[in-house]
């Protein structure tokens, strides 16, 4: 049996990997925040309401809500429209600590 060392992927590389519809163990073990406070953040401090930022981007407050609280997590296209709508990346807004 061959083993190989398994080098961890940095956010990018899971996005990618998720996109090419591929297999990789990597991917379960990858965390996001339990709450995303840089997304409540963000959001407070650009004076949006969740039900303001909802309608910029195309989802329900309800839907804020859950990402904000580590209920939800978005999908790819979704987190890219957030990390873009806030000049962040989708690393910096989901995966930083």
């Amino acid at each position: 049996m061959k083993y190989e060392q398994k080098v961890p992927l940095t956010g990018n590389d899971i996005f990618d990997k998720i996109m090419n519809r591929t297999k990789h163990s990597e991917v379960k073990v990858m965390k996001t925040r339990t709450k995303n406070a840089k997304l409540k953040e963000l959001r407070r401090e650009g004076g949006y309401t969740q039900g303001a930022l909802g309608k910029l981007i195309g989802i329900t407050p309800d839907y804020i809500n859950m990402i904000e609280n580590g209920r939800q997590t978005p999908g790819f296209a979704l987190a890219k429209r957030i990390a873009d709508f806030f000049g962040v990346t989708v690393d910096e807004l989901f995966f930083a600590e």
